[in-house]
Parts: C-alpha cells; sequence; structure tokens
C-alpha cells in the first residue's frame, strides 16, 4: 500500500513536520455532557465520579470523533448502571444534538415496533408449542403472552435486553449516518 504525498514533502523548503503549533479548540461548557458516574456501578451508595464529554452533532464526523463518541457513552452507560432502553435513550438525548439526535430518535421509533411484535409471536409461538401437561407452566407461559401483547412502542424499551438492544442499534444506525464515506488518499499501489 503506498500513499500519495507532494513532491516537496520533506524538503528544505516544507519539513516534515511543521514549527508552528497545531490550533486546539477551545470546548464551552454547553458542548459537553456531564454526568456523575457511579465507582461501583452495581451499589447505587458508591463513590460518584463526574465525567464530560463532547455531545456529538449532527453533520459529518471523523471516524476517531465518533469512535470517541461512541466509548464515552458506554463508560457513562456503564458507569450509570444503564441496563434499560428507557433509561438509554434518556441519556441519550443529553449525549447528542441536532441531526444526530433526531437520526437516533427516528431509528428508536422504526426499531421498536418491529422488536415488539416478534416478542409478541415468540411469546405466542412457546403457548402454542406447550403441551398444556404441566398447568402452572402452561399460566406462566399465557400470562408471559398477555404481557407481551400489552407492550407499546414505548414500553418496549423497559424490557432489559430489548430495550437496550434497540437502543444499541439506533446508536448504530446514527453512527453509521455520521461516519465519513470518501476514503483517504491511499493507493493500493506497491
Amino acid at each position: 500500500m503506498k500513499i500519495s504525498v507532494t513532491k516537496d514533502f520533506g524538503t528544505a523548503k516544507k519539513p516534515v513536520l511543521p514549527l508552528v503549533p497545531e490550533m486546539t479548540t477551545v470546548i464551552k461548557k454547553e458542548d459537553l455532557a456531564q454526568v456523575d458516574l457511579l465507582s461501583n456501578p452495581t451499589d447505587a451508595n458508591s463513590t460518584k465520579v463526574k465525567f464530560a464529554f463532547k455531545i456529538l452533532e449532527g453533520g459529518t464526523k471523523t471516524a476517531r470523533e465518533v469512535i470517541q463518541w461512541m466509548q464515552n457513552v458506554e463508560r457513562a452507560f456503564t458507569g450509570l448502571n444503564s441496563n434499560t432502553g428507557t433509561f438509554r435513550k434518556q441519556m441519550m438525548q443529553q449525549f447528542a444534538r441536532g441531526s444526530a439526535l433526531s437520526g437516533f430518535n427516528a431509528s428508536v421509533t422504526q426499531l421498536a415496533t418491529p422488536t415488539r411484535l416478534q416478542a409478541v409471536a415468540s411469546a405466542q409461538a412457546a403457548v402454542n408449542a406447550d403441551d398444556g401437561t404441566d398447568v402452572a407452566r402452561a399460566q406462566r407461559l399465557t400470562n408471559h403472552l398477555a404481557a407481551m401483547q400489552a407492550l407499546t412502542d414505548i414500553t418496549v424499551l423497559d424490557l432489559q435486553a430489548l430495550g437496550v438492544a434497540i437502543i444499541n442499534a439506533a446508536i448504530q444506525d446514527m453512527v453509521t449516518v455520521l461516519l465519513p464515506t470518501k476514503p483517504y488518499n491511499v493507493s493500493s499501489d506497491t
């Protein structure tokens, strides 16, 4: 793999490393998401640690920015012991802004309906497959089916595994849209 560079790169006229320091950007407080993370996420009384990171806004971002943001979001979810989709969705309202947030919210709405319908179908299949020999088991399956049928696109986020899966998929959809689509100037000549 060969990287393309200009002819005068690294000569006396243009040194390899510029002597001028890189510009640094100052991040305003309102551009940061701040949360108090638990030092032991399973213990609500454990020591809290302040954690801040840059809010993700719409527009094309570098892969590095998006990956760093995703890592920070995962740290926040873990440190807050965020184990339901509802709580994660609420937190995402603080972690993203603009078209990133609207893309995330739209994705959650699109993913919730098929997930809820699949949960109902799975519960119905379990009831249908039951041979009826164990009355207590049949009653549990019937109760579970009723609970799945009572779900809405909002309350499905309260289910620990399904809600978290919906939110994770929505974050992945949002990130896919934000990642740059132009490849770097790298040729495959060797």
